[in-house]
């Protein structure tokens, strides 16, 4: 097993939480490697899915392989061993001794990299206020004129998009939190809001945790190194730290939906160290109330 000096390193962060700036960060260290997204995490959880039928019989890949002598320890090794060999060639072709995983969906699947990773590999976690990214989850999804795969499963469940990005903003970060707690010692986490106003302050606590010299500034770095792979593209172009998008939702979100958003992502924000949110005074509830209520009886008369 490889130590903790040389194990590989997993990124998790829910979508649009500033995983790609991470990723262009970490990748200027001259002994990590962190390349694109690759999916293949994705790839292991569709792999390690159950299918069990009325007889109790697991109708999946390890259920069958089981059934002809496999043991479940065994073919995870060897899955383990399929993703980290992309990983290792990519930093050897990059003349790097270490190499980071970073796509974007992977936290969506938290059970099988705890499965598969654990011990294996050291995870940065990284958070964002919620509204913030429900903010950033909207704007994608319309620049992408569709949604990802793991937002579409919640926007069928929550047909109101917001609601929809809010709910998989919490029920992700609530389980990274998790995540992060039963695996302390393997684990950093930081916040979008802290590595944007404070990078070299934040790069040097992570650089500390994975026992690696420091990075070069993080101005430096986005003035100069390029970046190819699947990512987010608005982060590959910039060229300096930015923080005009902390705490934007404040602005752009209309405060019905503030308080339709509040109860969903409170108990995560507060969990994560946020102040928990709420749409203005009470004297603005009551006027909106009254708003609505007249809106209502000039619709019925």
């Amino acid at each position: 097993m490889p130590t903790s000096e040389t194990q590989g390193i997993i990124i998790l962060g829910v979508p649009r939480s500033g995983t790609t700036l991470l990723r262009r960060l970490l990748d200027a260290h001259p002994a990590l490697c962190c390349p694109g997204e690759t999916f293949l995490f994705r790839g292991c959880a569709r792999f390690l899915e159950h299918d069990v039928i009325s007889s109790g019989f697991d109708y999946g890949v390890l259920g069958a392989l089981e059934g002809l002598g496999y043991q479940r320890g065994d073919v995870t090794a060897r899955l383990r061993r399929f993703v980290t060999q992309f990983y290792e060639e990519l930093a050897q072709k990059a003349g790097k001794p270490r190499w980071a995983a970073k796509t974007a969906v992977d936290s969506f699947y938290l059970p099988q990299i705890e499965e598969l990773f654990t011990g294996h590999a050291r995870f940065i976690c990284l958070t964002r206020h919620g509204l913030d990214v429900v903010c950033s989850m909207d704007e994608f999804s319309r620049d992408l004129q569709t949604y990802i795969s793991e937002i579409h499963d919640y926007t069928k469940r929550y047909p109101r998009p917001f609601e929809a990005f809010a709910h998989a903003w919490a029920d992700v970060t609530g389980a990274l939190l998790d995540f992060a707690q039963r695996h302390k010692s393997d684990c950093h986490q930081l916040r979008y809001e802290d590595l944007v106003k404070n990078p070299d302050s934040e790069l040097k606590k992570i650089t500390d945790f994975l026992k690696l010299p420091a990075l070069p500034k993080a101005a430096d770095i986005l003035a100069n190194k390029t970046l190819d792979g699947i990512g987010d593209w608005k982060s590959y172009k910039k060229t300096k730290m930015e923080t005009a998008a902390v705490g934007r939702w404040s602005q752009q979100l209309p405060d019905a939906t503030i308080e339709a958003l509040a109860p969903i992502v409170n108990p995560a924000l507060v969990r994560a160290g946020y102040e928990a949110v709420s749409a203005g005074s009470a004297e603005d509830q009551k006027r909106r109330q009254e708003l609505a209520r007249m809106m209502m009886q000039a619709r019925d008369a």
